[in-house]
């Protein structure tokens, strides 16, 4: 398979009618990858997303209905939400690689610095990012002020998202990794470069598993 031509579907599962919104995550991908034929969609009647054990028992079915509907038009399946949700289940029914923001960013966290310090809008870290970093899991933050996705966008959430960097760095992280990847929509990479720490952003770290998994696909069936 042509490397150029990998067909992605981005699976959002904040409901918007924003297209600018919708294909902040896709637009990403786009500007650090050059092998992704994208596409977009979202879950339904989540405006908010997920950031409750509430909302994630809500949308796990959505998800796995609309990938298994949108499966045989795409090599591969971005869940771009950094609770990982549905992903365990969808590996098991779809014949195509699936990821996740979770497991991708606290995979990658461990390459940047032995202390990872997270920034979320949940009460505690995603499990995964617990388990995969074990001691090199330092604290975690949630911006004060800060609900769900949609307040991460507001002024007063992105002067909170920088607060909540410093205060890990003061508590010796060497590195910042986002446990929501609506803190890539609102471009918290940019925000945080006066920090001066490195940052593992959600999309970015699913699009760099993804491809990895895509060409390991492409070199097993060569």
């Amino acid at each position: 398979m042509n490397l150029k031509n990998y067909r992605v579907g981005i699976i959002r599962v904040l409901t918007t009618e924003d297209e600018s919104i919708l294909k902040s995550h896709q637009n990403i991908l786009k500007e650090h990858f050059t092998n992704y034929i994208l596409e977009t969609k979202c879950i339904p009647e989540q405006y908010n997303g997920i950031y409750d054990d509430e909302t994630l028992e809500i949308a796990v079915p959505k998800i796995i209905n609309m990938a298994k509907e949108w499966q045989s038009d795409l090599d591969g399946v971005i869940i771009s939400c950094a609770g990982d949700p549905a992903v365990n289940e969808l590996r098991k029914l779809l014949d195509i690689p699936v990821v996740g923001a979770g497991h991708s960013v606290a995979t990658l966290s461990r390459n940047y610095g032995k202390k990872v310090g997270i920034i979320g809008i949940e009460k505690e870290a995603p499990p995964a990012y617990v388990e995969i970093l074990k001691d090199s899991y330092l604290d975690y933050e949630k911006p004060e002020g800060v609900n769900n996705t949609n307040d991460l966008q507001t002024d007063e959430g992105k002067k909170a998202i920088i607060n909540s960097a410093k205060e890990l760095k003061e508590k010796g992280a060497d590195v910042i990794a986002f446990a929501c990847t609506g803190l890539s929509t609102a471009k918290a990479y940019n925000l945080l470069k006066e920090v001066g720490l490195p940052i593992v952003d959600g999309v970015i770290a699913e699009g760099t598993i993804m491809l990895n998994m895509l060409i390991e696909n492409s070199l097993r069936r060569d």
